[in-house]
């Protein structure tokens, strides 16, 4: 009698344990931002001529593109700003690999640096994990610093970064990015590499 207590009491534990993984292991992935989400269709977004029309290079190679998306308001009340969402020129579904929300602070490092820590408050509770905070650092190529502050899973998958960049040359060019990307747009444009 009491096996059958304690191997019932061992399947609950576990299964909680299973339960609570499953129910924060694709916080990332399913995380939607003025209705941009990684897998999701840009047409779903947009028009096909709103595509070719914001296109913007990606900073490294040619395997992904961006375009400029700016949220419809009256279906996005809430999400004023302008947003760069990442796909691959091959994919005839336009589905999203990253997307970036970016936010302007004109010689203004330090309200960066504010918002970004609402962000990062905001995100730890939503997807259930604790951020790599990298500090100030300096700027990667080019005069300047920047903060990182990353999400990512103990085995690497969807990752999500808050950065403020501070431009020495031209601090009216100081900004917020907050981005959301898969694995594989990840690794591609890391710095490290």
């Amino acid at each position: 009698m009491l096996n059958k207590f304690l191997v019932k009491i061992l399947f609950l534990i576990l299964f909680g344990i299973f339960q609570f993984n499953l129910s924060h292991a694709d916080s990332i992935k399913n995380y939607e931002k003025g209705g941009l989400k990684l897998g999701k269709s840009l047409l779903e977004l947009m028009t096909l001529d709103e595509i070719i029309e914001g296109l913007n290079p990606i900073s490294k190679g040619e395997d992904y593109i961006a375009t400029v998306y700016v949220p419809n308001p009256f279906t996005y009340p809430d999400e004023l700003g302008l947003y760069l969402a990442v796909f691959d020129p091959e994919d005839e579904d336009f589905k999203i690999k990253g997307f970036y929300l970016f936010e302007d602070f004109p010689n203004d490092f330090e309200g960066c640096m504010k918002k970004q820590d609402e962000y990062v408050k905001t995100n730890s509770k939503l997807f259930n994990l604790k951020p790599a905070d990298y500090g100030v650092q300096p700027k990667p190529g080019g005069s300047g610093k920047w903060r990182a502050v990353i999400f990512e899973y103990p085995r690497k998958k969807e990752t999500s970064s808050v950065l403020c960049y501070h431009f020495e040359d031209e601090p009216e060019r100081n900004n917020l990015k907050m981005g959301v990307l898969t694995r594989k747009f990840a690794d591609y444009i890391s710095v490290s590499q």
